[in-house]
This record gives structure tokens, sequence and C-alpha cells, in this order.
């Protein structure tokens, strides 16, 4: 009875993994060589192992997973100024940065949310040539100045915004966005929640069906950790060519094409997971990982 029960857990299992199928879209261009295993899509706990038995011991694991919309954004511009003098530059620069405050105030954005950082000063270096001599003589031809606008928002539809206004102040350069969450604590408690639901499942399931019998107490080990927008992106080329034979022993001289690389979000892969919360909210924001661990001593059973 006990072979023919646990034939029925694997084929329930195959059979939910066979019925969540996927269109792969042209991110199936993606070179899969060149996987980044320090992002936490590869983190040791996330697998498919939720029971761990022996005649004396038992260890029940449970992952669950949040998708969170950001509390707050921090947009990062950059902008250079150049000019014959360091004083010229600078004044060029304020007047642009000051326009750009002066334009967003009226959006709502506030003094104490923005921050301009000053990232460095530098003399630029171009060359007189002579043609009859044929020789280039390196000459300093003025400074550059660079700064950092740094805004902090709390809707996500405010980062565009933003950058449009600033493309009319020659301020092109997007840096980052940061996603800032306000209250992790408050997270971590709620998935260590979530967690000892789903284990306290786990463990009634466990028990009735092998009617084992608990020595002392068991111990516990949970980790919390949380993934941000800014590691979980990939890449891809998606297109089609012919060969053309080139080189030294080809007449021909192959001239490329540029082809458009698509960026896409990828957050943590689901597989594995007891419990995701949240995960048909299309908006990108942090993913938050709880992973909980509780080892149970157990009598042995008689002949053993």
């Amino acid at each position: 009875m006990k072979k023919l029960t646990l034939t029925f857990l694997l084929i329930t299992v195959s059979f939910l993994s066979l019925s969540k199928a996927q269109v792969g879209g042209n991110q199936i261009y993606r070179d899969r060589n060149n996987n980044d295993y320090s992002t936490p899509r590869n983190l040791e706990f996330i697998n498919t192992n939720t029971y761990f038995a022996t005649d004396s011991t038992l260890i029940i694991t449970v992952k669950v997973l949040m998708n969170k919309t950001a509390d707050q954004y921090k947009l990062t511009l950059g902008l250079n100024e150049e000019a014959a003098t360091p004083k010229i530059a600078i004044e060029n620069i304020n007047r642009r940065i000051s326009g750009f405050m002066k334009r967003i105030s009226s959006m709502g954005i506030k003094d104490n949310d923005i921050f301009v950082d000053f990232i460095s000063q530098t003399k630029i270096y171009d060359y007189n040539v002579n043609k009859d001599s044929q020789t280039a003589i390196q000459k300093m031809d003025g400074f550059e100045t660079k700064k950092n606008i740094i805004i902090t928002v709390n809707k996500h539809s405010m980062i565009e915004k933003l950058i449009s206004e600033a493309s009319d102040f020659q301020i092109y350069d997007v840096i980052k966005v940061d996603y800032i969450s306000s209250d992790i604590n408050k997270i971590q408690e709620e998935l260590l929640k979530e967690a000892y639901s789903v284990f306290d499942k786990k463990k009634e399931n466990y028990f009735k069906l092998f009617k084992k019998e608990i020595i002392g107490n068991p111990t516990a080990s949970s980790g919390f950790t949380y993934v941000f927008p800014k590691s979980q992106y990939q890449n891809y080329t998606a297109f089609e060519s012919a060969n053309v034979m080139y080189g030294y022993d080809s007449k021909y001289v192959r001239k490329e094409e540029r082809k458009s690389k698509t960026f896409y979000y990828d957050g943590t892969d689901y597989t594995g997971f007891d419990k995701v919360i949240n995960n048909s909210d299309p908006e990108v924001g942090i993913q938050y990982i709880m992973n909980l661990n509780v080892k149970y001593d157990l009598k042995k059973n008689k002949g053993n």
C-alpha cells in the first residue's frame, strides 16, 4: 500500500510539471552558456526536495517567494558640461540643473527628494595636426565637469516623466534606477508566518502517512534574502543569417548590419517553491525569499 501511495505522488508531481507549458518566444536565442551563477536564481536552497528522512531523522523544507512592488524608486541621471575654463563649465552645468529642478518642482518633486552629486572636473585634450610635417601635437582644449542628479519618487510612473523632462536640459544619461523597500523586517515576519503555515500542512501529511513517533523537540533554521531587479535582466539578439565566405581566401568583404539587442526582466525561477505570493502581478519589483528547515528526531521502528 505504501509503494502504491508513493507511486501516485510521483505521477501527480509529474503531471503538474507537464501541465505548466510555456511559450518560448525570442528569448530562446539567449546564450545559455553565459549563465551568471552568482545570481539569486541559483541559490542552493532553491530545489525540489521538501522531505529528507531516515529511520531516525526527518527534515522538512519549506520555500516561499513573494513578489512585491517597491515602496520608492531612486533615479540617477548623469550630465556633463565642457567649457574653456572650470568656472564657465560649472556655471553652465548648474544653470541646466537649476532649470531642471524648477521644472520638476511643478510635478510635486520636493528639494529634499533631490541630491546633486559632483562627480569630476577634468582637462580635455585635443591635437593640432600639421599636414605638411605630418605631425600631431597634443594640446589642452578646455575642461569638463560631470555631475549626477539623484531623485527619489514614490511612483514608478514618475520615472519616465522625469527622464522626458530632463531631455529638455540636455540630460540624457539614465545611469540607474534603484528599487527601495521601506519595511524589510515586516516582510520577513510575514514570509516566516507563510512558511510556518505551509510547514504545518507538510508535517501533518507526513506523520499521517508514515505514523512515526517524535523524540524530544525539533530544531529549526531559516534563511531570508531579497533580490533586486538589477541582477535579474537577461538579453539576447534574435536573427537568422546566411553564411558568406570571406577572409584571406575569398574575394568578398563581409559587412554586417547592426542587430538590435533585446533586454528583458527574468525573475527568480519558481521551480521548487512551495508558495509564490503575487505571482500574477506583471509589475517588476523586489523578490523576497524565505527558506525554513525543521529537523525531527524519530523513534526507530521495531526490528531496525
